[in-house]
Formats: structure tokens, C-alpha cells, sequence
């Protein structure tokens, strides 16, 4: 049964790979994959945001996540408007498996009374694409060897290497500052058109809707000093992934390296295994901000492979604001 083991790991790999959204460990670092009305909760005029996710090395094909996103922020009266594009790339290499994103999105911002209360909306397509010539199917199945042989007629007739579709994402966000605290809390509702997902040329199967609740409280403890504890929940039908944890963030104002934050998530759900447990460290360069986090695989699953798992990277430039957001007019009486 040893040498199965491998195997096995390939087709559990590939059946999450083709059930899952793209996720991240350190999902604070990109709101636009996490939640569009959260797109441009930063201080500056626009950012860029990159992610790089490598999980499962171990098998010797892993799964490999970029992200790129970029969006600006513009103002109306007192009103802020926040636009932005998403593109992701997610490759499972076991299969030749690939989804790939471009995803536009935009929120408007409202200050009511110190209550600032966001709405967003993401739209555009999603493309995946397998090799079929890679994989093997129950008719492959031979008695006698015990193993599939792609020599044998898979019977399938109705299958297409490649699907795309139209996919719209919608949530809310609600932020107050406080003087010591800053929470932040948002809710999602991706896949809500329900577009057809499936490889499949006659069958007609809906992709789910996903919902996630995100949230985020900054609390000023001492000095420089910030402590932010962090939670996500997402769930469909039944399926669901909690993670949580909290960041410390130390800053040194006049400093090369103006930030530092280390962190610990924990990665789990209700009616489900525990899965991994998440340390993160970061760095703050003048408008530069690099995250590094690895997932330190607890589950079941770790017997098989050393309790090795996940690294993942984030980088983000922020340029600042320049623009005075009250009108001065200079008055000769003094």
C-alpha cells in the first residue's frame, strides 16, 4: 500500500483542486480576492498587491497560486470610489490543471457619522483547462495489474479540455475608528449568478455560492505597538474553512525598515478536521510591504507527508496620498 500513497495524494489533490476557490493563507494582504467592498481599506491613493502560494512540494507536482491586483482610489464630495483589477493564476501541475481570473471590481465608500460603510461588486471570467491525456478514469481500471492503463477506452465521450464562464462577486464592509481600536467587518457573496462550472459538454452542473464573514480589529496597545487579531469563515453547502489568529505590528517611524509584524494563524472548521497551523513574519520598506507565512501542516494527512506544507508570499506598494482632502484658501487677516 505504500507506493499508493502517492497516488491517492494526486487524486484527493485533484478533487479539492477542482471543487476549491483559490485561497490564501495571509488573506488580509489582498482584498480584492477576499472581499471587493474591502478594496481600498488602506492609507494611500493606489496600491498593487502580488501573492505567490506553493502548496504540497512535497509530492514532487504541487499546486502554485499568483495574484496580481491593482486599483485606485478617487473621490466624490466626500465619497470614495475604489477601482481595480484582479488577475490570478492557480496551476495544479499533478494534472496539468489551470484556473485562470480577470476579474474588474469597484466599491463605494461612505462616511455616515464616523461610521464608514462600503459596498463593491466584482465582475468578469473564469477559464479552466485540464490535460485529459494525463488522467484515467474507473473504465481504465485493469484486474489483473491492479493499475489504470490509459491503453484502455476511458468511455468518455462528453468531456472538453477546457471551460470558461462568467463570474460575479458581491459584499459589504463596515469600519469605525475609536482612539485606542479600529474594527473592520465584512460579509461576500461570490459565485451568486451561479454560472455552469463543469468539463462536461451535455451536463449542466451550477457552481455554488460562496459566503465569507472577514474581521479585523486594530488595537493600539503601547507606543508603536498595534496588536490585530484576524478571522475569516467561508462556507458552501458543506464545505467550510475557519481561519484565525492575530498579528503584532511594531513600527519605527524614521527607520529603513519602518514595520515589523509577527503573527500566528490557525487554520480549522466546525465540522471538520484541524488542519494547519499558520506563523507569518513581515517587514515594512518606506512603501513596501513583504509578508512570508508557512503552513505547518497538523492534520491527519501529515503523517504521509512530515508535516511539511505550504509557503506563501505578499508584496504590497502602496503610493501615499498627496492630495489634501480638505480645500484650504489662504486669508490675509492675521
Amino acid at each position: 500500500m505504500i507506493k499508493y500513497i502517492p497516488i491517492l495524494l494526486l487524486l484527493t489533490l485533484s478533487s479539492v483542486y477542482k471543487a476549491q476557490d483559490v485561497h490564501l493563507s495571509q488573506f488580509y494582504t489582498n482584498a480584492a480576492n477576499l472581499n471587493p467592498a474591502l478594496v481600498g481599506h488602506y492609507k494611500g491613493a493606489y496600491q498593487f498587491t502580488g501573492n505567490y502560494r506553493n502548496q504540497w512540494h512535497e509530492i514532487g507536482k504541487p499546486l502554485n497560486t499568483f495574484f496580481l491586483a491593482a486599483d485606485k482610489k478617487m473621490f466624490l464630495f466626500r465619497d470614495e470610489i475604489d477601482v481595480g483589477i484582479l488577475l490570478c493564476e492557480d496551476k495544479f501541475q499533478g494534472f496539468n490543471q489551470k484556473v485562470n481570473k480577470i476579474l474588474i471590481h469597484g466599491a463605494y465608500k461612505k462616511n455616515i457619522s464616523g461610521h464608514i460603510v462600503s459596498g463593491g461588486i466584482q465582475l468578469g471570467g473564469i477559464f479552466r483547462s485540464t490535460d485529459l491525456t494525463m488522467q484515467t478514469f474507473p473504465n481504465q481500471w485493469v484486474y489483473e495489474t491492479g493499475e489504470f492503463s490509459q491503453d484502455v477506452n476511458s468511455g468518455e465521450l462528453n468531456l472538453a479540455e477546457s471551460q470558461g464562464f462568467f463570474d460575479a462577486t458581491i459584499g459589504v464592509a463596515w469600519s469605525k475608528i475609536f482612539p485606542k481600536w479600529t474594527p473592520t467587518v465584512g460579509f461576500s457573496l461570490s459565485h451568486f449568478n451561479r454560472p455552469k462550472d463543469t468539463y462536461f459538454n451535455v451536463f449542466t452542473e451550477r457552481l455554488r455560492s460562496r459566503k465569507s464573514i472577514s474581521a479585523k480589529v486594530s488595537y493600539h496597545w503601547k507606543n508603536d505597538i498595534y496588536i490585530e487579531p484576524q478571522l475569516l469563515y467561508m462556507w458552501t453547502t458543506k464545505a467550510e474553512d475557519l481561519l484565525g489568529g492575530f498579528l503584532v505590528r511594531k513600527n519605527f517611524p524614521a527607520k529603513k525598515v519602518n514595520e515589523v509584524n509577527l503573527g500566528l494563524l490557525f487554520r480549522t472548521g466546525f465540522n471538520r478536521n484541524r488542519d494547519a497551523i499558520i506563523p507569518t513574519i513581515g517587514f515594512g520598506f518606506d512603501k513596501v510591504d513583504v509578508g512570508i507565512s508557512y503552513d505547518i501542516n497538523i492534520s491527519t494527512l501529515s503523517r504521509l507527508n512530515s508535516r511539511k506544507s505550504t509557503f506563501e508570499l505578499s508584496l504590497i506598494y502602496t503610493v501615499p496620498n498627496y492630495e489634501p482632502k480638505k480645500l484650504s484658501i489662504p486669508c490675509d487677516r492675521y
